[in-house]
């Protein structure tokens, strides 16, 4: 049953964590960030001390998209110091009974078709379409409004632009960027930079 929720992150992304938190039931108590504010009740490396002292009944990462590799360590440091993690599915979303999502994840208001996985601390923004025997990897992001076709694979720690599309069966690497607007007729490989209709690396001449 959702309780108090600590949220890893007070920036923009974290605040809006925190409200699909509250959409699902849970109290947010607080925040932790590296720059004090009025409801910043620690530092990132204060959560075991605050599971300890009984003040959360779970937490989440809130690191933006600008952190990814941060992301996966605040996550690292939630699982070795046992805290529990929720994933969060807003109430508005259309989730197939057939899709799963894993521990730390979140899924705001958009659609997952069936057979869909989505990995430990992805990030499915507002207005994502992943559609059938889709597979989003552990810490990927989906930015608001990404399509992704039938098949797609995103893999860990990868990122997908606001409003790009994903034709069937295109798998994007670990660590990969999609630019916002692109549309990926290709596979794109671990690490790689694409853009553009149709996407192309990003260091492509033209």
């Amino acid at each position: 049953m959702p309780g108090r929720l600590l949220v890893l992150g007070a920036g923009g992304h974290g605040r809006a964590v925190a409200d699909l938190a509250v959409a699902c039931g849970w109290t947010v108590t607080g925040f932790t960030d590296p720059t004090p504010g009025p409801d910043v009740i620690g530092a990132d490396g204060d959560v075991v001390e605050l599971a300890r002292a009984g003040r959360v009944d779970g937490a989440i990462v809130g690191v933006g998209n600008t952190a990814l590799a941060r992301r996966a360590e605040l996550f690292g440091l939630l699982q070795r110091a046992a805290v529990p993690l929720p994933s969060l599915i807003h109430p508005r979303a259309i989730v197939s009974p057939t899709s799963r999502v894993d521990a730390g994840a979140v899924v705001f208001p958009g659609v997952l078709g069936a057979h869909v996985t989505v990995g430990r601390n992805a990030v499915i923004y507002s207005g994502v379409v992943v559609e059938h025997d889709g597979h989003i990897g552990d810490h990927a992001y989906l930015s608001p409004g990404a399509i992704l076709s039938g098949a797609v694979t995103v893999e860990a720690g990868a990122f997908v632009g606001a409003g790009a599309v994903l034709l069937p069966g295109i798998k994007v690497g670990a660590g990969a960027t999609v630019a916002a607007g692109a549309v990926v007729t290709r596979d794109v490989a671990p690490g790689a930079t694409v853009r553009g209709v149709p996407a192309r690396p990003a260091d492509f001449p033209g």
